[in-house]
């Protein structure tokens, strides 16, 4: 089985068990935004919008046993020690990005719900098994209840601000940026040893913590 076909199972158990919670609450599955400034897009599984707030939930749907060791995430599998990207990370960025298209006017909570309820505690209360999901979003403290007419309110202006981006794009997407943001290091590191603008080689002007090319656009800052 593919990981894209695990992943998909693992987020249809995640939908219908979000569909039998009773109550006022909206579901939106599997929308992507993309961020104005950095222009990186945020591929999110589910958003829950429910009176307690707006639940951010990234599924895993891994095998083996899960666990952090020095900050690093990591799974057993046939005995065999596998780093994993750290998802809850992956979903703040997420959870900053829907935050500055509702003006911060509501709570979103990040939550990473693991399928196989194979996750013990991580060191987090957002991790969780998919098992403790109703109960998580049910008893989650909140300062203000979120009103029928909030939560529909809050639909219309996520849905407002999905982009159609296919999961490819939204990976050759991550791809490229994580490339571009390797080549500005390597021109930063040339800068700093060489004292040359590293796009057009003039000397750069250097005061204090700023370097800037009298020639180009190429500046930084430490």
């Amino acid at each position: 089985m593919s990981k894209l076909t695990r992943g998909e199972k693992g987020e249809a158990k995640v939908n219908k068990l979000l569909l039998s919670i009773k109550g006022n609450n909206v579901l939106i599955n599997d929308v992507t935004f993309v961020n104005k400034n950095s222009e990186m897009s945020h591929q999110i599984d589910h958003i829950f919008i429910h009176p307690h707030g707006i639940f951010l939930i990234e599924t895993k749907n891994y095998y083996g046993e899960i666990f952090v060791e020095n900050k690093q995430w990591k799974r057993i599998v046939n005995n065999k020690v596998e780093k994993l990207p750290d998802p809850l990370r992956q979903n703040k960025s997420h959870a900053i990005t829907l935050n500055k298209i509702v003006k911060n006017k509501y709570e979103i909570i990040p939550v990473v719900v693991f399928v196989k309820n194979n996750a013990p505690y991580l060191g987090d209360e957002n991790i969780i098994n998919i098992e403790d999901l109703p109960l998580f979003i049910d008893s989650y403290p909140y300062q203000k209840l979120l009103s029928k007419s909030d939560i529909s309110k809050i639909k219309d202006i996520i849905m407002s601000s999905v982009k159609d981006v296919s999961k490819e794009e939204h990976i050759e997407n991550i791809g490229y940026l994580k490339a571009v943001k390797k080549e500005l290091i390597k021109e930063k590191e040339y800068a700093i040893t060489s004292g040359m603008c590293p796009r057009c080689n003039a000397k750069l002007i250097i005061k204090g913590n700023s370097f800037k090319c009298p020639n180009c656009d190429f500046k930084f800052s430490l």
